[in-house]
């Protein structure tokens, strides 16, 4: 979903297989001080899509990318999510620009993004367990240093991708779409406090039709603003915000707007692979992790 919503941040590889889990809950905080975001990501009811009995080879190939990886998902059925080892290896294939060119622009600022990624997120796998459903579930536990240069290298590579795209439309009306929302002052993401904020070029067509006979979407955008989020459509605009800027911690739990439901075809090989951890509480763990992190020393 939020890679049809958010075309000019299409950083994450996506897995073409099915794996995937009911709900997340993810607890952040943005220590502007600091220059960092910390995230804790639970995973709840996690399943397979391609077989109602079992795992199929190739998510089990993709669990296990995941835990020997640093990879971690936000809310879109394991499809937007930021992949250091996938940034290093496109990094590792990337041509220095030869020309001053929009499309070499665009690669360069790519590029910067991808190697502020690399440097400065680091994802720790935590443990996987089951909740009391019987559901088997699994934590992790994210940090992103220097924020701001990180914000504003992806506000470049988001204008460079929209001026990109803005080549390729055919029609004069989603050109004029891309070219007003370029030609606006303020960025395209924001972080202030706990508040994110982002806004995207999308027609006021387009959005209204964005859960247009899909009742899981639109169940998924309804709590989005039970918990306090909001999205609308201003002056062929999407803007999309949660959180507070005078708060100091937010938690956002939200479901999966997939079309399959939870079954148990993964629980016997988190199991028998990872180990299912006894008496694990996702809260205590988001505790310690969050007040371990704050009480650091800086480097």
């Amino acid at each position: 979903m939020f890679r049809k919503l958010l075309p000019f941040l299409a950083l994450a590889v996506a897995l073409t297989g099915c794996i995937e889990f009911e709900r997340q809950t993810m607890t952040y905080e943005h220590d502007a001080k600091a220059d960092t975001l910390r995230i804790h990501q639970t995973y709840h009811g996690i399943y397979g899509a391609d077989d109602v009995t079992q795992l199929s080879a190739q998510e089990r190939e993709q669990l296990a990318d995941v835990m020997k990886g640093q990879r971690t998902f936000f809310f879109a059925n394991w499809i937007f999510e930021l992949n250091v080892e996938g940034f290093k290896e496109e990094l590792a294939g990337a041509v220095d620009p030869k020309t001053n060119s929009l499309e070499e622009a665009y690669r360069r600022a790519k590029t910067n993004v991808l190697a502020l990624l690399v440097a400065n997120v680091r994802v720790e796998n935590g443990k996987f367990y089951l909740d009391d459903k019987g559901q088997p579930c699994g934590t992790q536990r994210v940090t992103l240093r220097n924020v701001s240069k990180l914000l504003e290298a992806g506000n470049v590579f988001a204008r460079k991708a929209l001026e990109v795209a803005m080549k390729g439309k055919e029609t004069a009306t989603e050109r004029e779409l891309i070219n007003a929302s370029l030609a606006r002052p303020e960025p395209f993401i924001t972080l202030v406090g706990q508040q994110i904020r982002f806004r995207f070029p999308l027609s006021k067509a387009e959005f209204d039709k964005l859960d247009e006979g899909d009742e899981k979407l639109r169940h998924f955008f309804a709590e989005f603003a039970r918990i306090g989020g909001a999205m609308s459509h201003e002056k062929g605009e999407v803007h999309m915000q949660f959180g507070r800027t005078d708060a100091t911690r937010e938690t956002v739990t939200l479901p999966m707007a997939g079309k399959e439901s939870y079954r148990g075809n993964a629980l016997a090989h988190l199991r028998d692979t990872f180990g299912l951890a006894k008496d694990f509480d996702p809260k205590k763990d988001m505790e310690g992790f969050l007040r371990a992190k704050a009480a650091a020393p800086k480097k």
